[in-house]
């Protein structure tokens, strides 16, 4: 049987959850959340609705960022759903490694729907596209906004002569920030790979901005400019891992746009990320690239290794690097078709198949 499902809030979402449908036994709302931390009485007064009965599946929508997740308004909706005849699902863009309940005292359930592939293909069209093994460019490192695991990297390709051999783009669009605003002791740095840090963004400081172009999205500049590079230095939205804390890790369509472009792809972001991606079916690269940073817990050390390991690929001569991508090119296609057969609608029947 198929529902269209009935969307609550959607001008809180970036994707339109209004115009699909999915086969369903279930009335399905999806309630798309803003801040539950502030607005819970508003943000759920829907809840009172004493049409929703055990027919109805609830899904509480929060896109992408873990949001503010404390015991008061946890509190309020256990006791919310406590002898509710409907069924309740939290939905979080945030880690396929929902361990929320491993932190909080939670009654409802908790699920993961990845979104941001499906953002990529809305960003780039599949065309008449090859993987190609003859290319200009041994990398391609674009950026937006400043961030602190961004600038290190600038400054690691800086200080090792390397910013000639990519496609570089760091437009400071907010401003430039300091090391510490995301660097600190308290979170896994040591006071060497601070000093380090701040040695990298003293250095930097002169030469940014960097632009390519006057564009602030990466689907407005020229394709050509991602296809002639060989691997994607992705400094995705989040780096710090926060101690002792539950699992937030993902990845955003930073990462899938230098899959949806034929690149290989050094992930510089939260523990876990090349796990996550894995997770959903696409493949990586350590037959050529050493991903154990991927698996670095400390934040610091973390940062180090990716740092070591973008040095050392990029390094080697032009032509080694475009033997590594002959040698993966099956990967690549493999990753790109994926990327492309994926749909905001498909998505969703997986995640309702799975309730």
């Amino acid at each position: 049987m198929s529902f269209s499902i009935k969307v609550l809030n959607q001008h809180r979402s970036e994707f339109n959850f209004s115009k699909i449908s999915v086969n369903s036994n279930y009335n399905i709302i999806m309630h798309c959340v803003y801040d539950l931390n502030v607005h819970f009485d508003e943000e759920l007064e829907f809840l009172k609705d004493s049409a929703l009965d055990s027919n109805t599946i609830v899904i509480l929508w929060h896109a992408v960022e873990q949001g503010v997740w404390n015991n008061e308004w946890i509190s309020k909706l256990n006791t919310v759903i406590k002898n509710a005849p409907y069924r309740l699902i939290y939905v979080t863009g945030c880690s396929h490694q929902v361990n929320i309940k491993d932190f909080f005292d939670i009654k409802f359930e908790v699920k993961f729907l990845p979104i941001f592939d499906i953002r990529a293909t809305d960003m780039f069209s599949l065309g008449p596209i090859v993987v190609s093994a003859y290319k200009q460019k041994s990398y391609m490192f674009i950026n937006a906004a400043d961030a602190a695991h961004r600038r290190h990297i600038f400054g690691t390709l800086l200080q090792n002569n390397l910013l000639d051999k990519g496609n570089v783009s760091y437009q400071c669009c907010r401003g430039k920030i300091s090391a510490s605003r995301d660097f600190e002791i308290q979170r896994g740095f040591t006071v060497n790979q601070l000093e380090h840090s701040n040695f990298l963004f003293n250095i930097t400081d002169p030469v940014l901005p960097m632009l390519i172009d006057d564009s602030t999205v990466a689907s407005r500049l020229p394709r050509r400019l991602f296809l002639d590079c060989y691997l994607g230095i992705i400094g995705e939205t989040h780096f710090v891992n926060i101690p002792n804390s539950f699992n937030t890790s993902f990845v955003t369509e930073k990462t899938f746009n230098a899959i949806a472009n034929n690149q290989m792809f050094i992930i510089v972001g939260h523990a876990g990320s090349l796990d996550l991606l894995r997770s959903l079916g696409y493949k990586t690269f350590d037959t050529v690239i050493n991903e154990s940073y991927d698996t670095i817990l400390n934040n610091g050390d973390r940062l180090e290794a990716v740092s070591k390991e973008i040095v050392r690929f990029l390094a080697r001569p032009f032509n080694e690097i475009k033997e590594d991508y002959i040698k993966v090119s099956n990967i690549i296609k493999h990753n790109r078709d994926l990327v492309f057969s994926q749909s905001l609608e498909s998505r969703m029947q997986l995640l309702v198949d799975q309730l």
